[in-house]
């Protein structure tokens, strides 16, 4: 049973924080990637282009992470 008068417990789950943010990258990679395809350019621009995206999600998820855990 809950106490009322029990304290707040701040749980830090960074390997969840980090997973969220790589599979948003994935999906933002491979949204990158159709776009591409469907402007039937080639495989390799559709390669760089979704990889690109890839690490620009990334890194910004990362550096809000970052930003959240230093505020916190």
């Amino acid at each position: 049973m809950v106490s009322i008068h029990s304290t707040q417990q701040v749980c830090h789950h960074p390997a969840r924080d980090i997973t969220i943010v790589t599979l948003a990258s994935g999906v933002g990679s491979l949204g990158t990637a159709v776009v591409t395809m469907a402007l039937h350019t080639s495989p390799l621009a559709t390669l760089t282009t979704g990889g690109g995206a890839f690490m620009a999600v990334l890194t910004a998820g990362l550096n809000i992470l970052k930003h959240i855990r230093r505020d916190s």
